[in-house]
């Protein structure tokens, strides 16, 4: 039987929602003036520990005086086969284990949103919620498929049309996260059905994605560092187009109690 929330998912998805550009623009921005510090301050965290992981296996694997060479030539594609498997299966786990993260920005979005009280240690709460298996499952179904797309396209000779796919799939998939944590849905439902609301306005949600994209990229003026401070306005407009389609009710909201498995 379906939940009452399914049932007005069910009914966007069947009847189609209205967007209006310049609003969801104004309240991603208003949302955005709320986490830039704190989701900058977290972004940088987690850009210094992923270098740092990244960083010690390279230079295990390939030595301390090759690290930065191999790092800037690296190419999967270069493995034998077994390589390339070995290099799949941690792609896709890093992917699934690094989810919750993206969730906490939504989180850090909604807390801003309805003025409660949030840290930079928001962005891990769902490591600790029942969410974390959808969230986990749903970021190593898309991995895999962004895997199958690249590598396949890069085998054909055809780079670049590999790339434009795991954009593509990236675009019709990106409200999959708050389907799962706001919307309640399993993480294959939450991709299915984040493809067909996307579908129904994809213009206008294409416009506010390049939009977005432009305004990160702002950051990379100067010395760069601006784009740990522009990055979590992606989460925004994300937080606040998912909520123009679906009105969070904050009365429901479960994840607010952070929700444990038992």
């Amino acid at each position: 039987m379906e939940n009452n929330m399914t049932k007005r998912i069910n009914q966007v998805v069947q009847d189609g929602y209205y967007l209006d550009f310049s609003t969801v623009i104004e309240k991603a921005f208003e949302n955005y003036k709320k986490i830039a510090l704190v989701g900058g301050l977290a972004f940088l965290l987690i850009m210094i520990a992923a270098f740092a992981f990244f960083g010690s296996i390279a230079a295990i694997a390939f030595g301390a005086a090759d690290m930065m060479g191999t790092l800037t030539e690296f190419n999967p594609m270069n493995f034998s086969v077994v390589g390339i498997l070995i290099y799949f299966l941690i792609m896709i786990a890093f992917a699934g284990l690094t989810a919750p993260i993206g969730a906490g920005f939504f989180k850090l979005a909604h807390l801003a949103q309805t003025n409660k009280h949030f840290s930079v240690g928001t962005i891990f709460d769902y490591y600790k919620t029942s969410y974390f298996k959808e969230l986990f499952v749903a970021a190593s179904v898309l991995a895999i498929i962004n895997f199958a797309f690249a590598t396949g396209f890069e085998l054909l000779a055809f780079p670049i049309i590999g790339s434009l796919l795991t954009y593509v799939v990236a675009f019709f998939t990106m409200l999959a996260v708050p389907l799962i944590i706001y919307g309640e849905q399993k993480a294959l439902d939450a991709i299915v059905i984040s493809i067909k609301l996307v579908s129904k306005q994809w213009l206008i949600l294409l416009g506010l994605a390049i939009v977005s994209v432009i305004f990160m990229l702002v950051g990379l003026i100067g010395l760069c560092i601006g784009i740990l401070f522009t990055f979590p306005f992606w989460y925004s407009f994300l937080y606040t187009a998912y909520n123009s389609i679906l009105p969070i009710e904050v009365a429901s909201e479960i994840e607010e109690i952070g929700k444990t498995e038992e």
